[in-house]
C-alpha cells in the first residue's frame, strides 16, 4: 500500500525494540495495521463512534470574512470599553479631589497590608475591601495623600466590572495608591514616576535615550558604604526602567577609553554600534551588563561623547518625531582626551542638532572648571546653529549621591508637554509581577485645572480578557485571526504562545515574521494605520505533528482570504484569515437526555454513581465524565479567573441535561450538541468487554472543546485538549492510527501507549472526508503492545537472529544497541531521513527534527542488514535486523540533552539540535530570506494542578476495576493486564524460586522492593521549569527531573554469562558509537530531552539494576539528575529517559 509523503515524512523514535535472534525475514506493515483497526475498534468503539457521527445530519456554512471580523472588531471594543471607562472615573475623581488630598492616610501602606485572601483572578493574596499605598524614599517631607474616594471609585469599578484586574494612581510626588490591596516586601522602594507606565503616559513621546557612566578610578570613593560607581550603576538601571519598548537606548562606560558593555557578547554586537528596542529581553541584558562595570582609570570626556553620539549617527529610523537625549555622569574633571564640545558640535550636526544633552555632577569633589564644563556641554555652546535648533540641556550637581537615582531617572520631563493627553495611552504587554499573565496598562495623565501634571492613572486588562475572541478564534479548519498594534507589533497569533501561558518577559515579534507573504505587506500596511480591507492571496498554514520541539512542524500553501478592520478605542487591529471555501460544521440539534453530562469535578457533581480508586485518581466507572474546556465558554477568563463553586456547576448541569435550556451558563452556542454527541461512546466504552484489562483510560475530545474521559476523575482546570501534542499530532494525521511512544501514565497505571484517531462529521462525499469534529482515544499497557507484536511476527520471537522495532514519527531514533546506529546513517545516506527546521520565536532559535520517507526498505544485503515496512494507515513502521553485524558510524553521541540546548554540529546525521536564528536584538527583528525556515507552532501550555492530589479521597474505596492480579497464577495471565506486575526477584535481587503476579506497586520491574516512580515526590516539589503536557493519552506522560519527549527503547537480549560483556543491552542512542560499556551514565538521545549525568551514588544504583538476569526479563532504570524517579502532579506531554536492562530474550516486566 502507498503511503504519501507528507504522512511518510516521519522521524523515527522506537517505541518498542525487543531484540530477537534468528535466520529469516518475514515482517509485512500491512499485518501489524489489522492490529491497530482491532484495537480502535475493540478497546475503543472507533467504528461505531464515527457510525453514529455519520448518522448525525450538519449544515455546512462557508465563512463570512467580512461579518467575522466586524463582529470580532466590534466584541474587542467593547472589552476595551470595560477598564476605559474605569480609568475615566478614577481621572475624574482624581481631578476632582486633588485641592482635598490630606498629609496623612487611613490606607495601609502596602507592606503593610492585611485580612489578604487568595484569588485566583489576580493570582496572589488580595483584599478587594480596600486599596494600599506606597512612599517612595524619594518623596518629599511635605506630601499629599490620594482621598478614600478615589479608593471608593476604585471598589465601585470593580462592582460595576468583575473582570477588572489592577487599579492604581501615581503621584508626581512618588505616592502610589494600588487596588486591590495586596502585600509588597518593600515599603519605601517603589517609586511609580521611575516606571515605565508613569513615563509613556506622563510622557509619551517615543524616546531616544543614551547613557554615559564614568568609570574612572576615582569612582571607587565611597558614600555610605557605596562605591560611587555602585550608585551610578543603580542610577543607569533605574533610566533603563523607565524604558518601553516603543524606546531605544545605549548605554557607554568611560574611563581613559570608551566602551559599551555587552558588545563583545556573541549575537550582541549591535549593542556597540545602533540603539537598541528597549525590549524586556534587552532591558534584562543590558542591566546585567551594566551590574559589573568595574571602575579603573583616567576620565576621558572626548571618548565618552563619541561613543554616545555613534549610537545616533549609526541608528536607521532617527525620526525627528522621537525624543533624543545622552545622558552624562562623571564625578570629576576630564583628565584625558580632547575636547568634549568639539565633539558634540561635530557629531550633534550629523543629525540636525536634534540631541539633548543632560550632565550630571555627582558628589563634592568637582572643581569650578569641571562643573563650567558640565554646564558649557548641556548649553552645547560651540554648537552650530545653521544644522539646526539647538537642543538646549540641563546641568545638575548631585551633591548627596544618594539623589542621583531619583534626578537622573526624571530625565523624561524634559520631554514633557504643555498640551493635555486626552486619549487613553495603552502601553505595550508586559508580564505581570504576580504571575496573572501579559497585562496591557490602559492609562491617563491626571492634571491640575491649571494644566500642571499631578499623576497618572491606569486600569490594567489581561491580553488573555480581551483577546479571547482571537485566542479562542475556531471556525474550519484553514481559518485564523490575528491581531497587531499600530507598529506592526503581533499580540496575537496562532503561532505564537496564547498570552496566560507565557510566563517570562515577552519577545515581541513583528507581523511580517508570521505573515510572511510579500502579498500581505500590503495587508498589513494598511492594518498598521487603522484601515479597513480585505484582499485575496496565497499564505503558508503552519500544521503541528505534535511536540514541535521534538516532532517539528509541517507547512501548507492555502489561498486565503483576509479580511482586517481597527479596533475602536485602541491602536489595534484585528484581521480574520479565511481558506478559500472553507465552511464551519453546524450540528443539528441533538436529543438531550439527564445520562449525557457528569462534570468531572465529582467532589461537586449531583449525578448518581459510586465513587471508586482508579489507580491513584478520585473516580467513577458508572459513568464517563465531562470537562467543559476554557474554549467551550464564550469568555473563556471569566471560566479560568473564577473559582468553580457547586452553583455554578448545578446550571451548568442543568442546562446540559435538559432541565433547563433556556438558561445557558455562559457556553458556546455548540457545546450542547457536542455533548450529546459524544454520549454513544460512554455506553460503548462502559458495556465494552473486550481488551478492558489491558486498556485503562479512553476519551474523546471535540473541536469546540467538550472533553469526555472514562473512567471518570478530575482533570486540571485550565486543560484544553486542542492545544495537547497528542490531540495535534492526531489532527496531523487525519484518518490514521496515531501511536504514541510509552510514556508514564502520571496517575499510577504504570507504562502505557496511545492510540488514537480522527472523528469527522459524517457529510462528506467519501467517508472520513468531512471536517474533523472530534479525536478520540484510549491508553493500553506496553506489555500488551509487545505481546500483539510477537503475536503478528513470527521472526521477531526467534531471539536468536533477529531484532524487531516498532517507530513511530514523533521524534529521534532510540534504540538498544550500539549496531543500531548504523540503519539510521544508511537511510541518511539513501535520502530516506532528512532534516527538517523551523524557527522557535520563544527562544529565537531555529530547530531541527528528522524525516522519514520510505514505502520501504530492503537493507538485508547491506551492511546495516534491516528491512523497514510501513504500517499502512498509521505513523508507525516495523523495522527488523540480522542481530549479528559490524559497522562502525559517526553519527549521534551526544543524548540526554534537550534538541534546544544541543547546537548543531556539522555532521549529517546529528542529534536533534538547533542553531542560533538570524536574529537582530537591536533592531527586534528576524533576518528571514527567501530560503528560511517556516515558523515553528506554539510549545503546549503548563496545567494547572494544584488542586488535583485525590491521596486523602481514596483511602478505604474499592478500585474502580480491580485486576486481580494475586489469583493470575500464569504469567500469561498476569503479563500486560493494567495495574499488575509478573514478580520474578526478591528485594536483594536474587530469583524467585516460584515467581508470581501481584500489584506493580509490589515489585516494579519483575523486582520486589524496586523503586516505585509514584512515591518520590509530593505535590509542588514534583514541578519542573520544563516544559509539560500530554502526550499520547488524556492524562500525559511525566517529566521526571528532566525534560523529554515520547520515547522509550525496550529491548531483550539473550545474556552468556561471562562471555557477552557486549550484548548488555544499555539502551543506545541510534546513531551513538560510543562504546557500550560507557552507556549506563546515559539516557536517550529521542526526541529529547534534559538530563545529566548520574550521579556517583546514582551510578552505583545503576550498574546494580543492570546486573543482567537469566529469567526472560526487562527491567527498566529511570535517568535523571539523581537517579531517582521524581513524578510531578501535572499531566506532561513526555514520559521518563530509561536505560533498560535486559535478561534472556522474553518480554518486558513491570
Amino acid at each position: 500500500m502507498k503511503i504519501s509523503g507528507l504522512h511518510l515524512t516521519k522521524q523515527l523514535t522506537i517505541l518498542v525494540c525487543f531484540s530477537s535472534v534468528c535466520h529469516a525475514v518475514n515482517v509485512d506493515g500491512g499485518s501489524f495495521s489489522q492490529v491497530l483497526t482491532d484495537i480502535a475498534n475493540n478497546a475503543l468503539g472507533v467504528n461505531k463512534v464515527q457510525e453514529h457521527y455519520n448518522s448525525l445530519r450538519y449544515t455546512n456554512s462557508l465563512l463570512d470574512g467580512e461579518g467575522l471580523v466586524t463582529e470580532i472588531s466590534a466584541s474587542l471594543s467593547t472589552k476595551f470599553d470595560g477598564p476605559i471607562q474605569a480609568l475615566m472615573r478614577i481621572k475624574q475623581a482624581v481631578e476632582e479631589d486633588i485641592d482635598s488630598f490630606p498629609s496623612f492616610t487611613s490606607m495601609p501602606q502596602c507592606c503593610r497590608a492585611t485580612e489578604l485572601t487568595n484569588s485566583s483572578k489576580f493570582r496572589t493574596k488580595v483584599n478587594m475591601n480596600q486599596a494600599c499605598v506606597t512612599i517612595s524614599s524619594y518623596s518629599p517631607s511635605e506630601r499629599k495623600f490620594p482621598t478614600t474616594k478615589i479608593q471608593d471609585v476604585m471598589k465601585e469599578n470593580h462592582s460595576r466590572n468583575p473582570n477588572l484586574k489592577w487599579q492604581y494612581f501615581g503621584k508626581e510626588d512618588g505616592i502610589y495608591l494600588n487596588y486591590p490591596s495586596l502585600k509588597l516586601n518593600d515599603c519605601s522602594n517603589y517609586d511609580p514616576r521611575f516606571r515605565p507606565f508613569y513615563v509613556s503616559s506622563a510622557t509619551p513621546v517615543q524616546k531616544d535615550v543614551v547613557v554615559v557612566i564614568d568609570k574612572s578610578g576615582s569612582m571607587s570613593d565611597l558614600h555610605n558604604s557605596k562605591t560611587l560607581l555602585q550608585i551610578a550603576k543603580e542610577a543607569a538601571i533605574s533610566v533603563l526602567e523607565t524604558l518601553n519598548p516603543n524606546d531605544r537606548f545605549g548605554v557607554v562606560a568611560f574611563s581613559s577609553t570608551a566602551n559599551i558593555p555587552g558588545s563583545s557578547t556573541i549575537s550582541r554586537e549591535c549593542h556597540g554600534t545602533e540603539l537598541a528596542k528597549a525590549t524586556p529581553l534587552n532591558i534584562k541584558f543590558m542591566k546585567s551588563q551594566v551590574s559589573v562595570i568595574r571602575s579603573g582609570g583616567s576620565t576621558n570626556y572626548e571618548a565618552a561623547m563619541k561613543a554616545a553620539f555613534k549610537f545616533f549617527v549609526n541608528t536607521q529610523d532617527m525620526s525627528d518625531n522621537r525624543g533624543k537625549v545622552i545622558l552624562f555622569l562623571t564625578d570629576g574633571e576630564k583628565t584625558a582626551g580632547g575636547e568634549p564640545l568639539d565633539v558634540i558640535k561635530e557629531e550633534n550636526k550629523k543629525i540636525n542638532n536634534s540631541v539633548v544633552i543632560l550632565t550630571y555632577g555627582l558628589g563634592r569633589q568637582l572643581n569650578v572648571n569641571a562643573l563650567q564644563k558640565l554646564k558649557d556641554m548641556a548649553a552645547q555652546t560651540r554648537t552650530d546653529v545653521s544644522y539646526g535648533e539647538i537642543q538646549s540641556g540641563e546641568f545638575k550637581h548631585i551633591s548627596d549621591p544618594d539623589f542621583l537615582r531619583s534626578s537622573m531617572a526624571s530625565y523624561y520631563n524634559r520631554f514633557s508637554s504643555s498640551e493635555k493627553i486626552q486619549n487613553p495611552i495603552f502601553s505595550v504587554p508586559y508580564q505581570d509581577l504576580f504571575g496573572i499573565g501579559l497585562i496591557t496598562s490602559i492609562c491617563l495623565p491626571v492634571y491640575r485645572p491649571g494644566g500642571e501634571l499631578v499623576g497618572v492613572a491606569c486600569s490594567d486588562a489581561t491580553v488573555s480578557d480581551i483577546m479571547s475572541d482571537i485566542s479562542y478564534f475556531r471556525q474550519g479548519e484553514l481559518s485564523y485571526a490575528f491581531i497587531i498594534d499600530g507598529t506592526g507589533r503581533t499580540l496575537i497569533h496562532p503561532l505564537l504562545p496564547l498570552p496566560e501561558s507565557v510566563k517570562d518577559d515577552p519577545i515581541y515579534v513583528n507581523i511580517e515574521h508570521l505573515e510572511r507573504s510579500t502579498s500581505a505587506t500590503m495587508v498589513i500596511e494598511s492594518m498598521k494605520i487603522g484601515k479597513t480591507g480585505n484582499k485575496t492571496l496565497y499564505s503558508k498554514r503552519t500544521v503541528p505533528r505534535g511536540n514541535m520541539l521534538y516532532e517539528g512542524i509541517e507547512t501548507e500553501n492555502v489561498l486565503s482570504h483576509y479580511y482586517w478592520k481597527p479596533v475602536s478605542q485602541s491602536n489595534f487591529s484585528v484581521c480574520i484569515v479565511v481558506g478559500d471555501n472553507d465552511k464551519q460544521p453546524i450540528l443539528d440539534p441533538q436529543t438531550v437526555t439527564q445520562d449525557s453530562f457528569v462534570y468531572h469535578r465529582l467532589d461537586y457533581t449531583t449525578a448518581e454513581g459510586s465513587n471508586c480508586q482508579h489507580f491513584t485518581r478520585f473516580g467513577t466507572k458508572d459513568k464517563s465524565v465531562v470537562m467543559l474546556t476554557p474554549g467551550a465558554f464564550l469568555e473563556p477568563f471569566n471560566y479560568l479567573d473564577v473559582d468553580e463553586t457547586k452553583v455554578m456547576i448545578s446550571k451548568y448541569e442543568d442546562f446540559l441535561t435538559g432541565k433547563n435550556v433556556l438558561n445557558n451558563p455562559g457556553l458556546k452556542e455548540s457545546i450542547l450538541n457536542s455533548v450529546s454527541s459524544t454520549y454513544p461512546a460512554e455506553n460503548i466504552w462502559r458495556t465494552s468487554r473486550e481488551l478492558s484489562e489491558f486498556v485503562v483510560w479512553r476519551y474523546i475530545g471535540t473541536a469546540d472543546g467538550v472533553m469526555r474521559l472514562y473512567p471518570g476523575v478530575e482533570l486540571p482546570k485550565n486543560y484544553d485538549h486542542t492545544r495537547r501534542a497528542w490531540y495535534k499530532r492526531t489532527i496531523a494525521l487525519k484518518g490514521q492510527d496515531v501511536v504514541s511512544a510509552p510514556y508514564l501514565d502520571l496517575w499510577g497505571s504504570g507504562y502505557l501507549i496511545t492510540l488514537s484517531k480522527t472523528i469527522t462529521e459524517g457529510s462528506g462525499s467519501v467517508p472520513g472526508s468531512g471536517q474533523t469534529v472530534a479525536v478520540i482515544g484510549t491508553d493500553f499497557t506496553i506489555n500488551y503492545f509487545y505481546q500483539m507484536m510477537q503475536n503478528t511476527y513470527s521472526d521477531c520471537r526467534n531471539i536468536q537472529q533477529f531484532s524487531c522495532f516498532i517507530l513511530d514519527s514523533s521524534g529521534y531514533i532510540v534504540i538498544c544497541i550500539i549496531e543500531e546506529s548504523a540503519i539510521a546513517e544508511d537511510l541518511i545516506n539513501n535520502n530516506m531521513m532528512n532534516k527538517a527546521s523551523c524557527i522557535d520565536f520563544e527562544t529565537i532559535k531555529e530547530q531541527f527534527t528528522y524525516r522519514v520517507a520510505t514505502n520501504g526498505f530492503d537493507r538485508m544485503n547491506s551492511n546495516a542488514r534491516y528491512k523497514i515496512d510501513p504500517v499502512p494507515n498509521s505513523n508507525i513502521f516495523i523495522v527488523i535486523r540480522q542481530r549479528v553485524y559490524t559497522t562502525s558510524t559517526m553519527c549521534c553521541s551526544i543524548y540526554g540533552i534537550s534538541p534546544d540546548s544541543h547546537k548543531c554540529s556539522s555532521k549529517s546525521c546529528d542529534c536533534l539540535c538547533y542553531k542560533d536564528a538570524n536574529f537582530d536584538y537591536c533592531s527586534n527583528t528576524y533576518t528571514l530570506l527567501g530560503d528560511a525556515a517556516q515558523t515553528c507552532s506554539p510549545r503546549d501550555p503548563e496545567l494547572q494542578t494544584e488542586n488535583l492530589n485525590d491521596e486523602e479521597k481514596i483511602k478505604n474505596l474499592q478500585f474502580c476495576f480491580d485486576p486481580k492480579c494475586s489469583t493470575r497464577t500464569q504469567k500469561s495471565d498476569c503479563f500486560g493486564v493494567a495495574g499488575c506486575s509478573w514478580c520474578v526477584r526478591d528485594s536483594n535481587d536474587q530469583e524467585l524460586q516460584q515467581p508470581y503476579c501481584a500489584l506493580q506497586s509490589v515489585c516494579y520491574f519483575g523486582q520486589v522492593g524496586s523503586k516505585d516512580p509514584y512515591k518520590n515526590c509530593v505535590g509542588d516539589n514534583c514541578n519542573t521549569d520544563e516544559e509539560g503536557g500530554i502526550n499520547g493519552g488524556a492524562i500525559g506522560g511525566i517529566v521526571i527531573g528532566v525534560l523529554v519527549v515520547v520515547i522509550i527503547a525496550f529491548c531483550a537480549i539473550r545474556h552468556i554469562r561471562a562471555k557477552s560483556s557486549n550484548s548488555s543491552c544499555n539502551s543506545r542512542p541510534a546513531f551513538s558509537t560510543e562504546p557500550t560499556s560507557t552507556q549506563q551514565t546515559n539516557s536517550h538521545d529521542n526526541p529529547a530531552f534534559r538530563s545529566q549525568n548520574l550521579s556517583s551514588s546514582g551510578r552505583q544504583s545503576f550498574q546494580q539494576q543492570s546486573s543482567i538476569h537469566n529469567q526472560g526479563n526487562l527491567m527498566f532504570y529511570p535517568q535523571n539528575q539523581s537517579a531517582e524517579y521524581t513524578v510531578p502532579t501535572a499531566p506532561t506531554e513526555q514520559p521518563p529517559s530509561y536505560h533498560s536492562v535486559v535478561c534472556n530474550g522474553g518480554q518486558p516486566q513491570y
